[in-house]
């Protein structure tokens, strides 16, 4: 991700957006161990919440000023509910629970099915994002009204609202003015929507897309082309940043129709969406699973030298595949890739089979060795070096109405 003009504070300013993202993570400089020294990769799972309740919008963030990650969170997305945060711990024990805000500014309750926290105003330290909502099971079309907190404090900023359930939301500075920008996206009404900040509380909406093309979920930003300006995958559409004021047209491709022009109930189109540079030529690579139904591939997609995309598979078939995330997980200098599946929806598919698995890259891109972490599935999990001892860790919730919510601690590092 971009928050600066200059490609040096781009790739120091990735680091702190991506932690939160169910999309694209921390620009990382990979630095191949002998092959000798090299550990063996390796994860603890603690359990780190026992009361989580619809934990659709999640986001671990540096909140507090101690060096271990927090974990900010939505309670019961189903029909609204608090905004506030686990305060993380290096010990065993669960994670001090703090609440940010019992209610929106204008009453009612919070509800998304994500959740994104970064530095909003440039002060330094990590803000929240926040969804005034009745919840997505409760009425998924009433209007949601867009919000972040400031912290220390938690004054609250408004930033404007949607027609309907917020399913996806990325931060970015889209038009490289130093400013944290705002992509939404809802699934009931099909709308994408920008949002560029212009100080604090004025926000102006840039682009506004509706019933377009029946938008669902799966939504990422990035550099795609090359041009050093983040723009927007969703649903397998490819939205080009049409740079300066950002209300020039955005220029639309389509990455694979497969993806977004399916047919039958709210499963259609359901995807999960990741943008990560390979190769380090400046292009971001395109991960892409589906999110709600079965006998579809996990795959990365890459364009070729004639502007067309080539599709490249990971795994041929993982049903529910609600998490994508691509890191160094063994850092041998190749890049990985962390799937699983939501054991709640499987289930109604039929599946018995519920793995959380770590496709380890070689250097060519083309071979993923598959490294089985549970199999009792994960939903929407997020990737983060939470100690900060320089590997990364998994924030893993079993599935969309799990109560228990652990961490998956990276044994890499001492």
């Amino acid at each position: 991700m971009f928050n600066k003009t200059s490609l040096l504070s781009i790739i120091a300013g990735a680091a702190l957006l991506s932690a939160c993202s169910s999309g694209s993570g921390e620009q990382q400089t990979n630095q191949t161990a002998p092959a000798a020294t090299q550990p063996k990769l390796s994860f603890q799972s603690r359990m780190i919440a026992d009361s989580a309740k619809f934990w659709w919008a999640k986001c671990p963030a540096k909140i507090t000023d101690d060096e271990v990650m927090d974990l900010v969170f939505i309670d019961n997305n189903s029909a609204g509910g608090i905004l506030g945060y686990y305060e993380g711990r290096q010990d065993s024990s669960l994670w001090t629970r703090h609440i940010i805000a019992e209610k929106p500014p204008t009453g009612g309750l919070f509800a998304s099915g994500d959740l994104e926290c970064a530095d909003m105003d440039g002060d330094g330290d990590v803000d929240v994002m926040a969804v005034k909502h009745p919840g997505e099971w409760t009425d998924a079309d009433a209007t949601a009204e867009l919000f972040w907190y400031e912290n220390p404090g938690w004054q609250v900023h408004k930033i404007g609202t949607v027609p309907d359930a917020v399913k996806d939301m990325s931060l970015t500075d889209f038009d490289g003015d130093g400013k944290t920008d705002l992509a939404i996206l809802t699934f009931e009404e099909h709308t994408l929507s920008v949002f560029r900040q212009q100080s604090a509380d004025q926000w102006e909406r840039v682009l506004y897309l509706k019933n377009h093309n029946d938008l669902h979920e799966g939504m990422d930003v990035g550099d795609v082309d090359g041009d050093r300006l983040p723009d927007i995958v969703a649903d397998a559409f490819i939205f080009h940043n049409p740079g300066g004021d950002l209300k020039g047209k955005w220029k639309e491709e389509n990455l694979d129709k497969k993806w977004n022009s399916q047919k039958g109930d709210w499963s259609r189109n359901g995807t999960k969406a990741f943008l990560r540079d390979l190769d380090g030529d400046g292009k971001s690579e395109i991960f892409i699973s589906h999110s709600e139904r079965s006998g579809y591939p996990l795959v990365y997609y890459k364009q070729q030298s004639d502007g067309k995309w080539q599709e490249h598979i990971i795994s041929d078939s993982i049903a529910a595949c609600h998490t994508v995330q691509v890191f160094d997980f063994d850092q041998d200098g190749n890049f990985d890739v962390l799937a699983g599946v939501n054991k709640g929806r499987a289930v109604n598919l039929g599946k018995t089979v519920f793995e959380v698995t770590i496709f380890l890259g070689d250097s060519t891109y083309q071979s993923w060795k598959p490294m089985v972490l549970e199999k009792d599935g994960i939903y929407n999990g997020q990737v983060a070096d939470y100690d900060g001892d320089g590997d990364y860790d998994i924030f893993r919730y079993p599935n969309h109405e799990a109560t228990k919510f652990y961490l998956l601690e990276n044994q890499l590092k001492p």
